[in-house]
C-alpha cells in the first residue's frame, strides 16, 4: 500500500475530483480485479492506468483493497448500518451528486440485497427525508452540501453554514439584480456568480426570500433550492463545496495525474520479469503512434498494452525497452523524454531563428572615415564588462558562448523574459544551464504546467538554441520586460511545472512608459550609429545606469550584441564608472572627444 505523501491542499481538491469519476466508474464495475479495464472507461477524460492505480492506492479513505479487488471503501463501511445511514455514508464517500441508479446498486452491495428489493426503500428515504436530496435529474446529494436553513434569523443561519458576512456581502452585491422569485433566478444567478461556494449562494437567495418580518411566509426551500442550483447545465460541484464551469474540470484533472505521478514511486506492486518487445508488438505500438494526431508517450503504450505503470519495480527496465524498439522506426519522430509524433510532424516555423534576432549592423563612419560601431577584443574591455559578457541576462540567441554544464544541476531554474521574446513568444536557451534540458534529440516537445492546472505545448530547437511556442502565455503577462518565471524539473522527462514570480528582475526591467520612450527612439533610428542610440538612452540616466540594464533598453530601440555595447561604454569617452561602482554613467560634455584612441590596438578585425 502506499506511504504517506504529503498532498498540497490544490492537490487534495483536485484529486478528490477524480477519486468521484474513478469511484463512479468502479460502482458501476462492482470491483476492479483488472485496473486496465477500470482505466478504459475514464480514458475518455485522459485519466490512464498509472493515474488510476496511484490515486486507488493512495487514499484508503475512499477506496480498499478487499479480497483481492478494489471496490468503494464505503462498502466496507456501511455495513451493518441502517438504510439512512449507509446511504450517507455512501454519498459521503463519493463527494457529489451521485446517480440514483449507482447509488441503489451500491446499497444492494452494502446490504447483500438485489437493486430492486432496495430501490423503493432507497428512493423513498432520498425523497422525504431532511438530510437528501433528490435533484430533476435523478441525482442524489446531501442537504448539508448545501444552503441549510428554515427560519433562522440570517446571521445564525449564516454562522451555522460557516459563511462570513464579508462572503455573503461580496456575493449579494454581486447578485442585487437578481429577483429568487423568478423560476430562472437561480440558473442566472449561477451563470453570473461562478465559481461561487453553493452554501454562499443560498444564503443570497435565503435572505431574499426569507423577510425578517416574523409575519411574512417562510418561501425559501433549502432542499429544492440545492436541487436546483445543482442542476443548472455547465456547472460542476467540486469537492471545496464551490460551482465551477464545467470547462474548469479539465484542470484538476491534469493536476491530479501529476500529483498521481509523483505518488506512483511509493505504490508497492507485485513484479515480473520486464518485458519483451516482440516484432508483432511494435508493429501495434507504431500503428498507435500513427493513429495519433498528437504525442504518443511509450509510457502510456505501456500502460494500454502492458498494464505497466511506474508503480512497477521493472518499469525502468521496461521503458528502455520500448524506447529501444520505437526509436528505431523510420516512421516515428523521437521529440525527447519518452514521446512520439509522426515522422516530421512538428511546426515548421521552429527550423530557424526568427528574423528579428537579426542584428542590425551600422555602417556610418568618424569624420577621419573610422567606423564608428566596433567591437573589442577582451583586453579592451573593463574588468567587470569581461565577466557580465557571460552573465545569462547579458546572453541571447545569436549571441552567446555555450557554458559548460554546471558541476550540480538545480531542480529549478529561476529565468527573465525580455522583450522581444515576449513579441515573439519565445525564449532563449542561453539562460538555461547547459545540460538542463536533454541535449537529445535536437528537436524536442516540451510540455509545461502552470499553478493552475493549464498546459502549454513548447518546442525546443537545440540547434536554433531557442524555445518557441510561449506566445498566448507571453501576452498574458503584463511586464513587457524582466518579467520573472520559474521553470522546475519533475519526474517525467521533458515535463515541466511553470509559475510567474510576484517581483520582476530588477535591472532588466523596464516599465510601460521607458518601453514606449524606447520604441519612438527606434523608430527614429534609420541613418544613425548604436553610438548615438546609446548615448540617447544613457541621457534618460543622469544617475547612472547597470551594463545589463543599457543592453536591455538599446535592444528595445536596435537589435545590438553584448560585446558591442560593451565596446562602445569602454572606447568612447563620455561613458565612464566611478571607481569600485558598477554603474555606468554618460558626460555630455566629453562627446566630442570621441573615440579612446588608445583602445584601437583592441578593435576587432
Amino acid at each position: 500500500m502506499a506511504k504517506p505523501s504529503p498532498i498540497k491542499p490544490e492537490e487534495q481538491f483536485a484529486r478528490s475530483y477524480v477519486d468521484r469519476l474513478i469511484l463512479e466508474q468502479l460502482t458501476d464495475m462492482e470491483s476492479a480485479v483488472k485496473l486496465g479495464e477500470l482505466a478504459d472507461r475514464l480514458s475518455g477524460a485522459g485519466i490512464g492506468l498509472a493515474t488510476v492505480r496511484s490515486l486507488l492506492a493512495s487514499n484508503p479513505d475512499r477506496f480498499a483493497y478487499h479480497e483481492r479487488k478494489w471496490i468503494p471503501a464505503s462498502r466496507l463501511l456501511g455495513q451493518g448500518r441502517p438504510f439512512a445511514e449507509a446511504m450517507a455514508v455512501v454519498l459521503h464517500g463519493f463527494g457529489g451528486p451521485m446517480p440514483m441508479s449507482v447509488l441503489v446498486t451500491e446499497i444492494g452491495r452494502i446490504r447483500q440485497l438485489p437493486a430492486e428489493e432496495v430501490e423503493p426503500t432507497v428512493r423513498r428515504i432520498a425523497k422525504y427525508d431532511w438530510p437528501f436530496v433528490v435533484t430533476g435529474d435523478d441525482h442524489v446529494s446531501l442537504t448539508q452540501w448545501g444552503f441549510e436553513a428554515i427560519d433562522q434569523k440570517l446571521d445564525r443561519a449564516l454562522a451555522l453554514n460557516g459563511i462570513t458576512r464579508e462572503e455573503f456581502d461580496g456575493a449579494q452585491a454581486k447578485l442585487a439584480n437578481i429577483n429568487f422569485r423568478d423560476p430562472a433566478a437561480i440558473a442566472d444567478a449561477v451563470r453570473i456568480a461562478a465559481p461561487i461556494r453553493l452554501k454562499v449562494l443560498g444564503a443570497v437567495a435565503y435572505a431574499a426570500l426569507n423577510r425578517p418580518d416574523p409575519k411574512t411566509v417562510l418561501m425559501f426551500d433549502a432542499r429544492q433550492f440545492y436541487a436546483d442550483a445543482i442542476s443548472v447545465p455547465g456547472y460542476v460541484f467540486a469537492p471545496d463545496g464551490v460551482l465551477y464551469p464545467e470547462a474548469d474540470a479539465k484542470k484538476w484533472i491534469s493536476n491530479a495525474i501529476r500529483l498521481a505521478e509523483r505518488l506512483a514511486p511509493t505504490v508497492e506492486v507485485e513484479d515480473v520479469q520486464p518485458i519483451e518487445v516482440k516484432p508483432e508488438d511494435v508493429d501495434k505500438l507504431v500503428a498507435k503512434v500513427l493513429a495519433n494526431e498528437n504525442t504518443t508517450t511509450a509510457t502510456r503504450l505501456l500502460e494500454e498494452n502492458y498494464e505497466i505503470t511506474l508503480s512497477n519495480k521493472t518499469f525502468p527496465d521496461d521503458m528502455a525497452n520500448i524506447m529501444a524498439a520505437l526509436r528505431g522506426q523510420d516512421q516515428l519522430q523521437w521529440v525527447g523524454g519518452d514521446r512520439f509524433r509522426r515522422k516530421g510532424d512538428f511546426p515548421e516555423y521552429i527550423l530557424e531563428v526568427p528574423e528579428p534576432f537579426q542584428f542590425t549592423k551600422s555602417d556610418q563612419t568618424s569624420e577621419e572615415g573610422d567606423p564608428i560601431d566596433v567591437e573589442l577584443t577582451d583586453d579592451g574591455l573593463s574588468s567587470s564588462l569581461r565577466k557580465l559578457l557571460q552573465h545569462p541576462l547579458a546572453t541571447d540567441v545569436l549571441d552567446e558562448d555555450i557554458q559548460p554544464a554546471p558541476k550540480t544541476m538545480p531542480e529549478q531554474v529561476r529565468l527573465v523574459l525580455k522583450s522581444i521574446h515576449r513579441e515573439l513568444g519565445t525564449f532563449p536557451m542561453a539562460q538555461i544551464p547547459t545540460g538542463w534540458l536533454s541535449a537529445e534529440p535536437k528537436i524536442q516537445e516540451i510540455i509545461a504546467y502552470d499553478p493552475t492546472g493549464r498546459e502549454l505545448q513548447i518546442w525546443a530547437n537545440h540547434d536554433a538554441r531557442l524555445l518557441y511556442g510561449f506566445l498566448d502565455w507571453w501576452y498574458e503577462q503584463p511586464v513587457e520586460s524582466g518579467a520573472v518565471f520559474t521553470l522546475t524539473k519533475t519526474n517525467k522527462a521533458n515535463v515541466l511545472e511553470f509559475e510567474w514570480l510576484d517581483q520582476p528582475d530588477p535591472v532588466v526591467y523596464i516599465s510601460a512608459q521607458r518601453m514606449e520612450e524606447l520604441r519612438q527612439l527606434g523608430v527614429t533610428s534609420e541613418g544613425k550609429s548604436t553610438l548615438d542610440l546609446l548615448i540617447e538612452v544613457m541621457a534618460h540616466w543622469p544617475k547612472g545606469a547597470d551594463y545589463l540594464t543599457i543592453l536591455a533598453e538599446i535592444n528595445v530601440v536596435r537589435r545590438s550584441s553584448r560585446r558591442l555595447i560593451a565596446s562602445l561604454l569602454s572606447s568612447y569617452q563620455c561613458f565612464y564608472q566611478r571607481s569600485g561602482s558598477p554603474v555606468w554613467h554618460f558626460d555630455a560634455k566629453k562627446v566630442e572627444l570621441g573615440f579612446d584612441k588608445t583602445k584601437r590596438k583592441f578593435v576587432k578585425k
